[in-house]
């Protein structure tokens, strides 16, 4: 068992572009960027990554 799990808190983090969300044990930090649907594309054509923000602790 990792050192990050000794607490029962969790944290959701929603896309602040498409409403994804993920849910994460508190310490851990944000989710991996992943690539947003909506976001639209770089110069280059890449799709550009989520932007996570917290939306509720429990």
């Amino acid at each position: 068992m990792s050192i990050f799990w000794n607490s029962d808190k969790w944290v959701e983090y929603t896309c602040t572009h498409c409403g994804a969300k993920s849910q994460r044990h508190d310490g851990t930090g944000r989710p991996s960027p992943g690539t947003c649907p909506r976001r639209g594309r770089t110069n280059d054509g890449r799709p550009k990554p989520h932007v996570w923000v917290i939306n509720r602790k429990y």
